[in-house]
């Protein structure tokens, strides 16, 4: 009898787009330390610097 130690992988449950969104958000999250005051001050800084707007928090459109 050998002892194995490899690890099976857990099966993906769920949406793997979902997860997907998850993982890039987690991981966009953690390079700003969790705080979004500091990853909205980077988004405004690449608006700024392209020239597009990437944000427009008071504009509504009529759905």
């Amino acid at each position: 009898m050998s002892k194995t130690t490899d690890i099976q992988p857990a099966k993906p449950t769920g949406d793997l787009v979902l997860q997907e969104v998850w993982r890039a958000k987690d991981t966009l999250s953690a390079q700003y330390g969790h705080d979004l005051d500091k990853l909205f001050a980077e988004t405004r800084k690449h608006e700024k610097l392209s020239g597009h707007p990437l944000v427009e928090p008071h504009k509504r459109r009529k759905v």
